[in-house]
């Protein structure tokens, strides 16, 4: 018995197998940017922070045909709250208002001790490291007749990536990385049957 066309349908299939690798390499890198812009998008409707500033904080390593995986990884240290939305935004030469912060969506947190503070040509959110009556020590007398509570640092809210490993975040995120993964690999395949 002889059948037609099987040697055929043999080299069209381990051509097509040859085809479908590169394919699904492709596939993953647009499912990598489209996971970055949708990281980015899920972390703006949580917290008020700047799309940008969490897209410059992603770095995305593109797949290889050989490899099959794309790396997304987030770096970076914690922001100052001025990323964030903070009222007052300007220091005020009059008696300085209370500083209200809010990093998440929703919430507003007072800062009590904290003041706004012009700081290497920016405007920071600032506080004293050992307020009044906390130091446990006397304050020296200045030149000026002040006892200056010194030191301050600049009051920071989290890092992108705590942001982005919050579960609601991190789940909204895997969830569209899927749904993007099932239309890109249809779409690739679709193009290479063509």
């Amino acid at each position: 018995m002889r059948v037609d066309g099987i040697r055929e349908a043999i080299k069209g299939t381990k051509a097509l197998k040859n085809r479908m690798q590169p394919a699904a390499s492709l596939a993953l890198n647009r499912v990598g940017q489209g996971v970055v812009t949708e990281a980015a998008r899920e972390v703006k409707q949580a917290y008020n922070i700047k799309a940008a500033d969490v897209k410059d904080a992603i770095r995305l390593v593109l797949s290889s045909p050989e490899e099959g995986r794309v790396l997304i990884k987030a770096k970076g240290r914690n922001l100052p709250v001025t990323r964030f939305k903070v009222t007052p935004k300007a220091p005020s030469p009059k008696r300085q208002k209370m500083v209200k912060v809010a990093i998440k969506r929703g919430e507003v947190k007072k800062l009590s001790t904290a003041f706004i503070a012009n700081r290497r040509g920016g405007i920071g959110v600032m506080k004293r490291q050992k307020p009044t009556g906390q130091s446990g020590r006397a304050r020296v007398v200045n030149a000026k007749g002040y006892r200056p509570e010194l030191p301050i640092e600049e009051v920071h809210g989290p890092a992108i990536p705590r942001m982005l490993n919050e579960p609601q975040v991190l789940a909204r995120i895997q969830d569209a990385a899927h749904d993007r993964m099932e239309k890109r690999l249809v779409h690739e395949i679709n193009r290479i049957l063509k």
